[in-house]
């Protein structure tokens, strides 16, 4: 059928005029592509009676179906060019920043800011608009889909990327000294709308509005009381509102067990992780989802029940598939997998101070106490065949995930016990127990954690690999640094006692995506001994720079309060504690004068943070950065992501030119991969959420060696890994399926 008419966005019903179509086409058409039969594929696909928005977007659409680099950009320009008419009614009607300001305050989608009619003429003066028509077509979609202010009732958008890049920074900076202000908000729009610094998603959406949830991560922990799970499962069920993705450690007697007294039994664990599962998935929203990682302990009596949670074949009233689990490993159940040792299962209800010996003490520490404490174990079980149980399946869900406890508290910042992670694996805090409302809702200025109970946060953002130069690198990460840290303090908490823990330590993982474009940028691979050499020299430059910008801070703004619960006090900095067993893996030498920044901080008295580094998947944001995921390799050259509002096509970045040199992650040995995130793990105060790859196509029988998996857990173990994530599969040749385009829950 033919169009006759269409109808514009104000409702009136016109002819159609090809020519209007045809001037988009090639106006969008930079780099020669053939726009005609985009625009002529285009009026196939819509009807007589159409919007123009339609039109408009079958024009995208035509060009996304196409898959290649050329049309994806052409893809970009049209979309530009359709949120700039959604947003302003044209590129010819952008308003100036004191016009939409004054109009998004009034229409309580932003904030109202502290700036002066002066200030925002600075302002309106400095924003280049021009930045948008670069952008590419993921970047685009992410901003149209997820990251623009709107109307979700009536899909209307109010902002452009410009403006919600400045509105950003203005409100990060917000309470600057104003004799400095408008030049840092002018610094971080900048590294913003570069590209430099990729923020993650409660930054993207929130920062600006009306929205208060900065913190990605929340991590709680449960004693073993009634009160204490209760209130453990009220946070999980708030957090999730403030978009928070959710790690619990529930350290919980077993079952059978006695309650007062013995005259009750108990009924183990299952029913309080359900708790735990209803909380999250109550609260799963369109943009985020509610998601939940639980952690328990290779000593737990129930765990063979506990390692079998995920699986498919697990009978349903002991299956809870709806969120994910940590194991955490300690290295006494490691070196006894290791030596071919029996493994005793103790409940924490017998032996509480084991159970902190276990996380926290060698292997021979823990054996020694568990001799002297007389406690008998429930059973003895032999340490491989539960190593065994645990691959089985962490191979056949992938979600089952390692917490090496011992490398958590050697390699850390904190003097205090490290007993989990977080949702994605990559943030490790200190973590207490509440054991009543009372305390989660007080405020103490002499707030005693262990006693009172801590929920930790973290707060997270990443630096944008081979965008940045040296020269500038610690200036980005400089402001990188001073967003997040002043994000905690515009963060509306739920809680008296969170405020005060919270900006006491003042905690923060600032980490890096794109590290597979850089590597192809420079010609080197994952696998090569040249590639992780690089990798070295970007994750100590990474690391240094933060502790630079820290010690800044701290003379800016003051030292975390708690800072006396770190090592940095004694002027710790992260090569004292690093594993030394991976520099056999790579030729690089330490770059910076780590002893001199060493005796600055202890001569400080510390720094602003507690700790600096983690290391997230970048899922979502790199979407909205065009880079690709964090520090993993490729899965293909080209990915239809999906998340919950949609489909977004993603080429690697330089697809042309570097498709030779990009290294696929379904081609990379395991070992080389632990290779690589064990160099960063060095330069690392928190982990990393460490993905991992199997091709079952490329395995002998189609299936894993069960001994070469342990054996590669023990060897991550032993070169310094804290934590891994995600075992993806691919079954067959060829592309991989859809891919989750955020990891849920923490937005990153």
């Amino acid at each position: 059928m033919m169009i006759k008419h269409v109808v514009k966005s104000n409702g009136q019903v016109v002819p159609f005029e090809p020519e209007r179509l045809n001037r988009w086409g090639e106006w969008a058409d930079r780099l020669g592509v053939l726009w005609s039969e985009v625009v002529l594929e285009a009026t196939k696909r819509c009807h007589d009676g159409c919007t123009t928005r339609e039109l408009h977007q079958a024009m995208i659409d035509v060009c996304i179906d196409k898959q290649s680099q050329n049309y994806s950009d052409m893809a970009g320009r049209l979309l530009i060019g359709l949120i700039y008419k959604e947003a302003f009614g044209g590129f010819t009607k952008i308003p100036t920043l004191q016009d939409f300001y004054k109009g998004m305050v009034s229409k309580g989608l932003w904030e109202e800011m502290d700036y002066s009619e002066a200030e925002l003429l600075v302002l309106a003066n400095f924003i280049e608009h021009s930045k948008d028509l670069g952008y590419g077509y993921a970047v685009l979609k992410q901003f149209r889909d997820k990251y623009g202010i709107k109307d979700i009732r009536t899909d209307k958008l109010y902002e452009s990327p410009q403006f919600m890049f400045l509105g950003m920074a203005m409100k990060a900076f917000e309470k600057q000294p104003k004799e400095r202000r408008l030049e840092d908000v002018k610094k971080l729009y900048t590294y913003l709308s570069d590209l430099k610094i990729n923020a993650p998603t409660p930054y993207l959406n929130g920062l600006r509005a009306r929205k208060t949830g900065y913190a990605s991560c929340c991590l709680i922990k449960a004693n073993d009381t009634a009160n204490s799970i209760g209130v453990a499962t009220h946070i999980a069920y708030e957090m999730t509102t403030k978009q928070a993705g959710i790690g619990m450690f529930m350290n919980l007697r077993s079952i059978g067990d006695g309650i007062r007294n013995n005259t009750i039994e108990h009924m183990g664990k299952l029913g309080y992780y359900r708790m735990v599962k209803d909380a999250v998935q109550a609260n799963k929203q369109k943009s985020r989802g509610g998601s939940a990682n639980v952690f328990y302990t290779m000593l737990d009596p129930q765990i063979e029940d506990l390692l079998r949670l995920k699986h498919p074949t697990t009978a349903t009233a002991k299956r809870i598939n709806e969120i994910d689990y940590g194991v955490i490993m300690g290295d006494a159940f490691l070196d006894a997998v290791r030596q071919g040792m029996k493994w005793p299962l103790i409940s924490v209800k017998d032996a509480p101070e084991l159970y902190d010996l276990y996380i926290k003490g060698s292997a021979e520490e823990f054996i020694n106490a568990v001799i002297e404490s007389g406690v008998v174990p429930k059973e003895w079980r032999d340490a491989r065949e539960l190593m065994l149980l645990y691959t089985i399946n962490r191979v056949a869900t992938g979600r089952v995930y390692p917490a090496f406890s011992g490398n958590m508290n050697r390699h850390t910042p904190f003097k205090e016990l490290l007993p989990m992670s977080n949702l994605c694996m990559e943030v490790v805090l200190p973590v207490y127990g509440f054991e009543d409302m009372v305390s989660l809702h007080s405020y103490k200025e002499n707030h005693n954690p262990e006693v009172d109970g801590e929920v930790a946060l973290c707060f997270l953002a990443s630096l944008v690999a081979g965008r940045i130069s040296k020269e500038e690198y610690e200036d980005v990460a400089y402001y990188a640094l001073a967003m997040v840290d002043s994000v905690m303090d515009e963060m509306d908490y739920p809680y008296l006692s969170m405020k005060r823990t919270v900006q006491a330590r003042r905690s923060v993982g600032i980490g890096i995506t794109n590290v597979a474009h850089y590597m192809a940028k420079n010609y080197v691979t994952y696998s090569s001994r040249a590639g992780k050499t690089l990798l070295h020299e970007l994750a100590e430059m990474h690391s240094y720079y933060l502790h630079k910008a820290s010690l800044r801070l701290s003379k800016e703004r003051g030292l975390a309060e708690w800072i006396g619960k770190t090592k940095y006090v004694d002027g710790w900095v992260p090569p004292h504690t690093a594993n030394k067993m991976i520099d056999s893996q790579h030729d690089a030498k330490l770059q910076f004068d780590w002893e001199e920044l060493s005796r600055q901080i202890k001569e400080n008295g510390g720094i602003r943070n507690s700790v600096l580094e983690a290391y997230m998947p970048n899922e979502s944001s790199s979407l909205a950065t065009n880079t690709t995921n964090g520090i993993y390799p490729i899965r293909d050259f080209i990915l239809t992501k999906k998340s919950a509002t949609g489909n977004v096509l993603f080429i690697v970045p330089d697809y042309e030119e570097l498709k030779y040199m990009y290294e696929i992650a379904w081609n990379i040995p395991t070992r080389d991969l632990i290779d690589c995130y064990a160099i960063f793990q060095k330069f690392t105060g928190q982990a990393i959420s460490a993905d991992f790859y199997i091709n079952y196509a490329k395995l002998v029988g189609n299936k894993v060696s069960a001994k070469e998996f342990m054996m590669d857990t023990l060897y991550a173990w032993m070169m310094g890994m804290k934590t891994q994530y995600y075992v993806n599969s691919m079954v067959g040749v060829g592309s991989s399926s859809l891919q989750e385009a955020y990891c849920e829950g923490c937005g990153v």
